[in-house]
């Protein structure tokens, strides 16, 4: 067994296939996306001509890197969703989304057990049918909305927490089929109950860990920030990557932290964007501007012919220190994740499923 992977220079032909692989999977998105807002349809034709179904360019070892970097891409498109969530607009249409999403999961179930007589096929092939149509492709709803402009809006708000909903309910069936497949008849309760009971711990732990744990540490460093505005802890806050490293660890702690315990990742994804986003919008944040008396020392009117009026409005001025950069979670996704995600990673997850 080799201890190390061996150095080899990729040939000009896997060069050319690979570029171009790229090159035309963003030219395609750029397109369609301009056009009929739907660039994916252009990235998905492309796999299917570079990818095993067409003509099979791609060696099955760059098959499995696509797909694997892929899934990043999924969690990353999930994660920009939350960002984008506003919480006040996903409180008001909860029930709104909560029967979209028991509509969509429950027509396509009963659909399939209906049709069961005319295809002549057992219970759990029905069941496994209408799972797989009930399941909804979070990546293909947020970059549809997201390219149409309405991911922010009502309607974008109801289907991607619908969409999110349906995500664990299929993850509880898809671990169901599984079972079945293995063991014949039987299902273990965990099978159905963990994943449930985990999600709605996530869903309701995640709201109380902001209000009555992050919250109240937040305001407490943030008064710390403004009477020490010199101390190392507020340089640390106001250097350009120290929310970059506090906002991954988070999205990789809650995917971490909800695959080890049996739920969906994609649903801790969206759950650490929507949590980054109340952060920016209902907890207060140290601005940049300090008084005039704060920032020098106070001169004396030594000229006779100037007015109380004047000295009043000079009072009022502010002077602001240097512009700190934008902390906010959607500035530093943008800042050093949409670029990677834009060009590579959601692109291979798009061609992922036909490669």
């Amino acid at each position: 067994m080799a201890t190390s992977l061996p150095y080899h220079e990729p040939g000009i032909v896997t060069i050319l296939i690979q570029t171009s692989f790229l090159l035309l999977l963003n030219a395609a998105n750029f397109v369609l996306d301009h056009s009929v807002y739907c660039g994916l349809l252009g990235q998905i034709f492309v796999g299917v001509a570079w990818g095993t179904p067409g003509a099979k360019w791609l060696s099955a070892e760059a098959e499995e890197v696509v797909v694997q970097l892929g899934y990043l891409g999924l969690l990353l498109l999930v994660y920009e969703g939350g960002l984008s969530t506003s919480l006040g607009a996903l409180r008001a249409n909860l029930w709104l989304s909560s029967c979209v999403a028991i509509t969509g999961i429950s027509l396509p179930m009963g659909l399939s057990f209906v049709l069961q007589k005319l295809s002549d096929a057992t219970p759990l092939q029905a069941f496994a049918a209408g799972a797989a149509l009930c399941s909804t492709s979070l990546g293909t709803t947020f970059t549809v909305l997201r390219s149409t402009g309405l991911i922010t809006s009502r309607l974008g708000i109801v289907l991607t927490s619908a969409a999110m909903m349906d995500d664990v309910v299929g993850l509880v069936m898809v671990q169901i089929i599984s079972n079945l497949g293995l063991s014949g008849d039987e299902i273990s309760a965990v099978t159905i109950v963990r994943p449930l009971l985990v999600s709605v711990a996530f869903a309701v732990c995640a709201p109380l860990v902001c209000v009555f744990m992050v919250k109240p540490c937040t305001l407490w460093l943030n008064s710390w920030r403004t009477k020490h505005p010199l101390g190392h802890v507020n340089q640390l806050f106001n250097k350009r990557g120290t929310p970059w490293v506090i906002h991954t660890s988070i999205l990789v702690g809650c995917i971490a932290g909800s695959t080890y315990a049996g739920t969906s990742n994609l649903f801790a994804a969206y759950i650490a964007g929507a949590a980054i986003s109340w952060w920016d919008s209902e907890v207060s944040h140290p601005t940049n501007e300090k008084t005039a008396s704060e920032t020098s020392p106070p001169v004396q009117n030594q000229a006779s012919g100037q007015s109380e009026t004047d000295t009043a409005m000079i009072s009022e001025h502010t002077v602001s220190e240097p512009k700190r950069p934008d902390t906010s979670g959607m500035a530093t996704f943008e800042r050093y994740y949409l670029q990677p995600l834009e060009r590579i990673l959601k692109p291979f997850f798009f061609v992922s499923d036909f490669v």
